[in-house]
């Protein structure tokens, strides 16, 4: 069945998120596993006749509402994975909601204005910036930054 084609990855596909990917390609940035990614997208979307939506097929959001969530999360899983694995994933977990709670009420309010974020950011001050700009409600507690942290991972 052609929804089951589109619900899941493909085997042995790449972690990387699809919504970085398609920034990536669309930026010139193409290598073989994305040819892969875009081929089966394709085939599925054809193989549907139509039927079922290209972006559903490639596993990107679709509409403004969900595309904006989806760049919240890519850049909040990019803040995650900055802070380093020296800890268990849980406890980064626990940091990067420290973090949100702090950019949210000493940098946020100077930085909102900014096109971008400062020369002087950290990386996961940088992460952070681009993932209040993209949506208006950002998680601060541990457990939802860990499921949004995972959630690549996982599935």
């Amino acid at each position: 069945m052609m929804r089951s084609e589109c619900a899941s990855a493909a085997p042995g596909t790449s972690a990387r998120d699809e919504l970085v990917r398609a920034y990536e390609i669309a930026d010139g940035r193409l290598d073989v596993e994305d040819m892969g990614w875009l081929m089966r997208g394709f085939q599925a979307y054809l193989a549907s006749d139509g039927a079922l939506p290209l972006e559903r097929c490639l596993h990107l959001p679709a509409g403004d509402r969900s595309l904006r969530r989806a760049r919240r999360d890519s850049w909040l899983r990019r803040a995650w994975e900055r802070l380093g694995d020296e800890v268990s994933p849980w406890r980064r977990s626990e940091q990067l909601a420290d973090a949100v709670n702090r950019f949210r009420s000493t940098k946020w309010p100077r930085w909102r204005t900014l096109g971008m974020a400062p020369d002087h950011a950290t990386p996961v001050e940088q992460a952070l910036f681009e993932a209040f700009r993209s949506h208006e409600r950002i998680p601060a507690t541990a457990m939802q930054i860990h499921n949004i942290a995972l959630q690549r991972q996982l599935g």
